[in-house]
């Protein structure tokens, strides 16, 4: 482990380079599929989730290799638990969000169901193996060819809001040397990211699954709080919604999946099983709910108060129990 920063900077680093890190690679490669004549569908129902959630998937990797299951697997739970919370109650505290169609409504069922799956997986042995991670990949990849089969012409100006079009513009070399430094950027975030939260852990006498859960989780969920806020303020408000479920399948199923395929995931801290996933649960049970509970098909100031509000007890009971 490098000894020359101290945890803190670590965590700083971390995070700048994987928003760095994370922006090239999200618009070198819609550049790069663009001049390949890759359809905007295509590109915005899968290319834009995955690059969004790369934090998270390239900082489970290099933990779990790095032999920090918690960290590993605390990131993926932490970040949906704040993608709901944080995000989607700060950003309906401050627009009204729409909740329109069948297609969030299955999306949402979705969500829940993928849930439930990984969550009676690690109950079942502890750990998920590759081949139950080569599952997981497999759903993923069925649910896109689904969704990108599914998409009709009348959902293209919504898809194509997700897209940056300008970068389509710039000469090939570049999109690939952005692309080489947006990879770069994001294992070097993940490395510095959680190297510092392992050193917090340590120095402080903190578990390492609440330093994931919290500090890591928020870190790699910085991309969807920006996209979701920049989204709704371009007047994109439907767009927040599906990024925050979007990026949460994709954790699921797509960081969780290819995680275990190349490192087998451990639970060795039950309270992930115990506290933290019974919290995920509870956050994916009532987004559709609040949706239509105070306003119809809508996520209002209500509605955000309540998921921000949630949230920040979350954050207040890990801080006062430190994970016990």
């Amino acid at each position: 482990m490098i000894e020359s920063l101290d945890s803190y900077l670590y965590i700083l680093l971390g995070l700048l380079f994987l928003l760095g890190g994370g922006h090239f690679l999200v618009s070198s490669s819609v550049g790069i599929a663009l001049k390949y004549k890759v359809s905007t569908m295509v590109i915005g129902l899968t290319l834009v989730s995955f690059a969004t959630s790369a934090p998270e998937l390239l900082v489970s990797v290099f933990a779990a290799f790095n032999n920090n299951p918690d960290i590993a697997l605390g990131n993926v739970v932490g970040s949906n638990i704040a993608n709901v919370g944080l995000i989607l109650g700060l950003t309906a505290l401050i627009f009204t969000l729409p909740v329109n169609g069948k297609a969030y409504k299955k999306d949402w069922y979705f969500l829940i169901i993928i849930t439930l799956l990984v969550y009676a997986m690690l109950w079942s042995g502890l750990t998920i193996y590759w081949y139950e991670g080569l599952v997981l990949v497999g759903i993923l990849v069925a649910f896109n060819v689904y969704k990108i089969r599914a998409a009709k012409k009348d959902d293209l100006s919504i898809i194509e809001g997700e897209i940056d079009f300008k970068s389509a513009k710039l000469p090939l070399w570049r999109l690939v040397a952005e692309l080489i430094i947006g990879v770069a950027g994001l294992y070097f975030g993940a490395k510095f990211l959680v190297y510092g939260a392992v050193d917090i852990a340590q120095d402080y006498g903190i578990s390492e699954r609440v330093v994931s859960v919290s500090i890591v989780a928020l870190g790699t969920s910085l991309p969807e709080l920006v996209a979701s806020i920049v989204a709704a303020k371009k007047g994109e408000k439907d767009l927040a919604v599906g990024n925050v479920v979007g990026s949460n399948i994709f954790n699921i199923l797509g960081v969780i999946g290819f995680t275990s395929v190349v490192s087998d995931i451990r639970v060795e801290d039950l309270k992930i099983l115990q506290v933290d996933f019974v919290w995920v649960t509870a956050f994916t049970l009532v987004l559709y709910p609040l949706a239509i509970m105070f306003n119809k098909n809508s996520l209002g100031k209500r509605a955000g108060g309540i998921l921000f509000s949630a949230y920040l007890l979350y954050i207040i009971i890990l801080a006062i129990n430190k994970g016990g």
